[in-house]
C-alpha cells in the first residue's frame, strides 16, 4: 500500500477535523448570534489545524479510531483559537492581523472579542467532558478536561503568558525554556498525549512525552526565526514584533544562526525520542514540517 504524502495527509486530516469541528460547534442564544459569529469567525480561519493534526497522528500511530479523538481536538484548538483572540487585543500583543485576516477585535470590537474567546474558552470544557458520548470513556474524559485545566491555565498557557509579559525577564536559555514550554509547550504537549488520557492507554508514554514537549519547543524556535526572516504576508500577522518589543526569544538570546542550530538540535532529539514507536513515520514528517516551515 503507497503511503501519501505528507502534504496530502496533512490535507486529508484537515479536512477530516474541519467537518467534525463543524458537527460540535456550539449555537447561541438567538439574541446573542454575534457572539457565535465571532467565535466562528477566528475558529474557522484557516489555521494550520497542527494540534489536531498531530493528535490523529498519534491517535493513529497507536491503533486507535479518529472519530472518538475529535472532541479532545476540538476542546484544544477551541482553547488555542481563544489565546489568540486574547493575544492580539491591544491590551496584550495589540496586533490588527491575525491568519491574514483583520484581528477578532478589529472586525466584531473589544468586548465582543473578549466574549468570544471566554466562549470558546468555555465551551472547549463543555465538549471535552460530554464527549464521546460512550461510558467507556468516562475516566479518559475526566483525566483529559483535568490535563486540559493544567495545560491551558496558570500553571500552563496563562502562566506562560504571564512570564512572557512582565517587565523583568531572566535572560537565560533557562527562563526561555520554561516560558515557552508553558506558554507554547504545554497545549502541544497535550497534543500529543490526548490519545493516550482519551483511550486510558499509556503505551509509549514517556516517548509521547518527550515528543510533544520537544515539538513545542521546535514550534516556538522557527516562531522566533520566522519573526524575523519571514514577510507579514507570509506569517498572516505582523512580522518584526519581537524585536520592536524587546522579547525575549531564542534569535534575541542566541542569534539568528544559533537558534537555527537550537532548532537543528531539537528536531534530532525529537526524531530520537519516537524512533522505538511502530508507525511512527507521520510523526517524524510532522516534526520535520515544523523545522522547516515557512508561516
Amino acid at each position: 500500500m503507497t503511503r501519501m504524502s505528507l502534504s496530502d495527509y496533512l490535507k486529508e486530516k484537515i479536512a477530516f477535523f474541519e467537518k467534525e469541528a463543524e458537527k460540535l460547534f456550539p449555537e447561541a442564544l438567538p439574541d446573542a448570534e454575534v457572539v457565535e459569529k465571532a467565535m466562528k469567525y477566528s475558529f474557522f480561519a484557516g489555521g494550520k489545524r497542527f494540534r489536531p493534526v498531530l493528535a490523529m497522528s498519534v491517535c493513529e500511530a497507536i491503533g486507535k479510531e479518529l472519530e472518538y479523538i475529535i472532541p479532545a481536538c476540538v476542546a484544544i484548538e477551541m482553547v488555542h483559537t481563544y489565546s489568540l483572540i486574547h493575544d492580539d487585543l491591544p491590551a496584550m500583543d495589540n496586533d490588527d492581523f491575525r491568519r491574514g485576516k483583520p484581528s477578532n477585535h478589529k472586525v466584531f470590537g473589544e468586548a465582543m472579542a473578549i466574549l468570544a474567546g471566554d466562549g470558546l474558552l468555555t465551551e472547549a470544557f463543555y465538549i471535552a467532558s460530554r464527549y464521546p458520548e460512550k461510558d467507556e470513556f468516562t475516566k479518559g474524559k475526566l483525566e483529559f478536561v483535568k490535563q486540559l485545566s493544567d495545560s491551558a491555565g496558570i500553571r500552563g498557557m496563562v502562566g506562560g503568558q504571564v512570564m512572557d509579559i512582565l517587565e523583568e525577564k531572566e535572560f537565560s536559555e533557562d527562563f526561555l525554556k520554561k516560558l515557552h514550554s508553558a506558554k507554547t509547550g504545554a497545549m502541544i504537549k497535550l497534543s500529543a498525549l490526548a490519545p493516550l488520557i482519551v483511550f486510558d492507554d499509556y503505551s509509549f508514554y514517556e516517548n509521547f512525552k518527550n515528543y510533544g514537549e520537544g515539538l513545542g519547543l521546535l514550534f516556538q524556535i522557527t516562531d522566533d526565526i520566522l519573526d524575523v526572516e519571514a514577510t507579514s504576508e507570509q506569517l498572516g500577522k505582523t512580522a518584526g514584533k519581537d524585536e520592536k518589543q524587546n522579547k525575549l526569544t531564542f534569535v534575541s538570546l542566541f542569534g539568528l544562526e544559533g537558534a537555527k542550530k537550537k532548532a537543528l538540535e531539537t528536531l534530532e532529539k525529537i526524531k530520537q525520542d519516537i524512533s522505538e514507536i511502530p508507525n511512527n513515520t507521520y510523526l517524524l514528517q510532522l516534526a520535520d514540517y515544523v523545522y522547516s516551515r515557512k508561516k
